[in-house]
């Protein structure tokens, strides 16, 4: 019997044996061992995992939120975890990424991961090519809890009226005429008049006290009369 691989006709023989006796075929799979609550149980993208990030946490299912908590603040058990679930729990319409964004304002626990892994910090890693995303806008809602109070933007704006511009430049250069204001019109030359008036007697209140201010109405054009002001001698 030239030609017959014995070897390969024994082993082949050996596995039918002990597939009648009800052994398990070398070729049979193993089972796969469970995966621990909290870690996905099935493959997914980096684009899936940032999407799951962004949408409304009632929106998500059990096991996407435990996907999500777990990419944002590690695996396991941690007070940054716990404190941004029962944010979401009570926020169910906001997504884990303002708050996780607003968690980390906040200077809560740092995450395991959240250094490592691009999906949690909602950016690619920075290279030549990669622009960083911009933070999602905070939506604030009634009965929204917050860790603290944001950073108030507003600031004082300041007036600065056409009077005071002027008073403020006549002081800075004595004795030089400054434009106070300009005039058309039917009655451009009474009201320019009347300004002139109004600054001499100090009853406009940049340019008080009275008597240190002076102040003229010339028509620069037909129709058109320009009103100047200076200080006084060395005022």
């Amino acid at each position: 019997m030239d030609g017959i691989d014995w070897d390969e006709w024994i082993r082949s023989d050996a596995d039918n044996i002990s597939q009648l006796r009800g052994l398990r075929s070398p070729q049979q799979q193993t089972q796969t061992q469970p995966k621990r609550m909290g870690e996905p149980d099935m493959e997914i993208t980096e684009n899936e995992l940032r999407e799951m990030a962004r949408t409304p946490w009632h929106d998500l299912t059990a096991n996407q939120q435990r996907v999500v908590l777990a990419n944002l603040c590690g695996p396991g058990k941690s007070t940054a975890r716990t404190g941004l679930r029962d944010a979401l729990n009570m926020n169910p319409t906001r997504t884990a990424m303002e708050l996780w964004q607003i968690q980390q304002a906040a200077g809560a626990e740092p995450s395991a991961t959240s250094a490592s892994t691009s999906v949690t910090a909602s950016t690619d890693a920075p290279g030549d090519d990669a622009t960083a995303e911009p933070d999602a806008p905070v939506r604030w809602e009634p009965g929204m809890l917050v860790t603290e109070l944001p950073e108030d933007l507003y600031r004082a704006r300041v007036t600065v009226s056409d009077a005071q511009k002027t008073a403020d430049a006549a002081r800075a250069h004595p004795g030089r005429w400054v434009v106070y204001s300009v005039h058309t019109g039917q009655h451009a030359r009474k009201i320019a008049l009347d300004k002139c008036r109004r600054v001499a007697s100090g009853r406009v209140q940049a340019f008080t006290p009275a008597g240190v201010f002076t102040a003229r109405a010339i028509e620069v054009e037909p129709g058109t009369y320009v009103v100047f002001a200076r200080t006084k001698g060395g005022a």
